[in-house]
């Protein structure tokens, strides 16, 4: 794909951009580009930076606020909603709610690309082979998920990364994206847990979220410690 096309597509889903949200202290991230490096680094931009941006690494940085309105795109198949915490005002003593802007949409909304995504999701979190299979496939509703890591620090060559051997500030960050019902999408979440490498599993809590807000469930009951040492078991 190469770094053009994927800071064209990923802008358009918002990444390096406000998302519009009504907090003033919001970050818009970076979305790099050739131009922004040479301007940054006076240095050109090279095949072997494009690798770690693709996974959503290296120069690129993004908020949840950001993941969740991306998000947001997928579920509605390219339709643009801005995310806000506003209901309403008040004018001459009658409420004015909250009006959604129109933006245009992201690609073809009628493009069958969406659910191939959206399935994938779905596959994470409910098909034996999925790596959340464990914590969301026994819900009474459907659930589609995404989980993803944040490395804070480089490895050397050779060297093991192992959550329980390191200093918490250089554990790995554990994020997470997930929506329900998988057919009639209600709620979207992005949540993050910072240094969380050898906490809580991000699915556990992932799935007492969505519970609360489906179910009501209000567990909120965690193991003390994740079970998995190397970032790759902790899905």
């Amino acid at each position: 794909m190469g770094i053009d096309r994927l800071s064209e597509w990923m802008s358009k889903f918002g990444y390096g951009h406000y998302t519009g949200i009504d907090l003033s202290e919001e970050r818009s991230g970076n979305m790099p580009t050739r131009e922004w490096k040479l301007k940054r680094f006076k240095k050109p931009w090279y095949q072997g930076d494009t690798i770690p941006v693709g996974i959503g690494q290296g120069y690129w940085t993004a908020t949840p606020i950001q993941m969740n309105k991306a998000l947001m795109i997928l579920i509605n198949d390219g339709v643009v909603k801005v995310p806000h915490l506003l209901q309403s005002t008040v004018e001459d003593g009658k409420p004015v709610p909250w009006v959604q802007p129109h933006e245009p949409p992201v690609g073809d909304i009628h493009s069958g690309y969406w659910e191939i995504a959206k399935d994938g999701m779905y596959g994470v979190a409910n098909r034996g082979n999925g790596t959340a299979h464990k914590y969301f496939a026994s819900a009474p509703y459907k659930i589609a998920a995404k989980s993803g890591t944040a490395q804070v620090f480089g490895l050397k060559a050779n060297e093991t990364y192992n959550a329980h051997r390191i200093s918490e500030r250089l554990r790995d960050h554990k994020l997470m994206t997930a929506f329900a019902p998988y057919n009639n999408p209600q709620v979207a979440v992005a949540m993050i847990l910072e240094n969380g490498g050898a906490g809580p599993a991000v699915g556990t809590i992932m799935r007492q979220i969505l519970d609360h807000i489906m179910l009501g469930d209000n567990n909120t009951t965690l193991p003390s410690e994740n079970p998995a040492v190397t970032a790759g078991e902790d899905q």
